[in-house]
């Protein structure tokens, strides 16, 4: 990094290819999936893809930025040996433009997409699938959560992109560190857990199923969270081993769905001093 304020600060001008295609990336889902590049924005968020591992390709910073960040960023790239292929000094202007937040930081990395997990459910484990949720915000918040709280894994069937710059922000990084699959086939996954007799629990809003506070996880069991709108499928629900609820005051609709997945992350915690 020797050097690099020496650079003339680039003027704002979107059409810099690098800055094109960070702008691309914080876009396109479609885009990040050709390219096998991601997004992000902001100090932590940065420093966390640094310290575990994930290649940066290019870094895109102010200069006040790098005058308050420079320092930790050259210790962290040092520590990991994996420094980013290039570096850009932005004018502030141009950083106002390309940010996807109101009170941007000033700094910016292109990153590669982490290679897809290979991971199935063991017996014992305690594990969640999010089924066709949407809000990326929320997806974050349940990663967060799991990264928190413990998870053997967290399985996604048709939900929103991972590496949406809001569900990066709301994870605070935990993308980069738990063990995360996208699933293609609910039907194979059911199968796979009756065979190694896992238990698979549907989180659904009906006062009839049982209790959450009645729960017995310390065999392990698979926890199946619903889209935000419209909960889990009846023939996906029906299918679990069994309908499990979060009881609620009676004139309460329902819980919004990284919260109710919190709650079931934190029984699943707890069952591991049972076990």
């Amino acid at each position: 990094m020797t050097g690099f304020l020496n650079q003339e600060p680039l003027k704002a001008d979107t059409k810099n290819k690098t800055v094109r295609a960070f702008s691309r990336l914080n876009q396109s889902r479609s885009f990040r999936e050709k390219s096998g590049r991601f997004a992000m924005e902001g100090y932590r968020l940065i420093l966390d893809a640094v310290l575990s591992g994930v290649q940066i390709h290019e870094l895109l910073w102010t200069e006040k930025a790098y005058q308050q960040y420079g320092a930790a960023m050259e210790a962290a790239f040092s520590e990991t040996g994996n420094e980013p292929d290039s570096m850009l000094l932005l004018s502030e202007q141009l950083a106002k433009e390309i940010a996807d937040t109101d009170t941007a930081q000033g700094v910016f990395a292109a990153a590669e997409i982490l290679p897809e997990q290979s991971l199935l459910p063991k017996a014992g484990d305690r594990a969640m699938l999010l089924h066709c949720i949407q809000d990326p915000s929320n997806l974050g918040a349940v990663l967060r959560t799991a990264e928190a709280l413990g998870t053997d894994g967290i399985y996604l069937y048709q939900c929103c992109d991972m590496y949406n710059p809001k569900a990066l922000r709301s994870s605070m990084g935990a993308l980069f560190r738990i063990p995360v699959m996208r699933i293609p086939d609910t039907d194979a996954f059911f199968a796979h857990c009756g065979k190694i007799g896992l238990p698979t629990c549907a989180a659904v809003v009906d006062r009839d199923a049982e209790p959450l506070l009645q729960a017995d996880f310390s065999g392990g069991a698979v926890v199946l969270i619903g889209n935000e709108g419209n909960g889990l499928p009846r023939e996906v629900s029906d299918a679990c081993t069994k309908r499990m609820t979060i009881p609620m005051a009676p004139h309460s609709n329902s819980l919004n769905a990284a919260m109710a997945a919190g709650l079931f992350l934190w029984e699943l915690r707890r069952s591991r001093g049972a076990s």
